[in-house]
C-alpha cells in the first residue's frame, strides 16, 4: 500500500516527529511504501491566497501549481496519515492551512477510495481530554466535519495522551505504539 504521511510540527526534535519516525519504521517493515511531506520542513506554504480561489463556475477548474502538486500526491496514495500536536483542541495551522488548499471540492471523488488516520498528540491525559468533552470534539472534527466532509471510505483517530510526562519509560511506551501501529497499518 502506498501511504502519503503529512506531518507537522516546528521543532525537529519534537515528540511528534519522533512518534512518525517510529511509525514509518512499523510501516516500512510492513512493506509499504511511504510518501512523507513535511509541512515545516518541505517549505509548504498554508497561506490560503487568490491563486488558491477556484473558479467555481469552470468546469476545467485550475489551481496554483503547489496545491496541484499535493492534490496529485493524495490521487496516488492508497492511505493518508496525518501527524500532529494537538493545539487549542485542534489542528494546527500549517495543517489547517494544507487542508484548506488542497482538500477542496476538486478532489472530493478521489477522497472515497482513502483511508485517514490522524495520529494526534496530545499534552492532557485521556481522562482530561474525556472530562472536557475534548476527546469527543477532536474526534467528530476531524471523523465527520474533515473526513466525513470529503466522503473518505474510513478515517480514524489514534491519540497519544500526556505527551508531556517527564516519564522516559512512558514516552518510550508511545514510541512503541507508533512503531506497532505503523507495523500493524493495512
Amino acid at each position: 500500500m502506498k501511504v502519503l504521511l503529512v506531518v507537522t510540527h516546528p521543532r525537529e526534535d519534537s515528540l511528534t516527529l519522533a512518534v512518525m519516525n517510529r511509525f514509518v519504521e512499523g510501516l516500512k517493515e510492513n512493506k509499504h511504501e511511504v510518501d512523507i511531506l513535511d509541512l515545516d520542513r518541505d517549505g509548504y506554504n498554508p497561506v490560503y491566497s487568490a491563486a488558491d480561489e477556484l473558479d467555481w463556475n469552470t468546469t476545467h477548474k485550475q489551481y496554483a501549481p503547489e496545491t496541484r502538486k499535493e492534490m496529485d500526491r493524495i490521487v496516488a496514495a492508497d492511505a493518508l496519515v496525518f501527524v500532529f500536536p494537538l493545539w487549542w483542541y485542534s489542528v494546527p495551522s500549517m495543517l489547517k492551512g494544507y487542508l484548506d488548499k488542497v482538500w477542496n471540492i476538486g478532489l472530493l471523488q478521489e477522497f472515497t477510495t482513502k483511508q485517514v488516520l490522524w495520529m494526534c498528540l496530545a499534552g492532557g491525559t485521556k481522562e482530561h481530554l474525556i472530562k472536557y468533552e475534548y476527546h469527543d470534539l477532536v474526534t467528530n472534527y476531524l471523523n465527520k466535519a474533515i473526513a466525513g466532509y470529503a466522503r473518505v471510505r474510513e478515517s480514524k483517530v489514534e491519540f497519544f495522551y500526556d505527551t508531556l510526562s517527564e516519564s522516559k519509560e512512558y514516552i518510550e511506551g508511545l514510541l512503541g505504539h507508533a512503531y506497532q501501529l505503523g507495523l500493524a497499518y493495512k
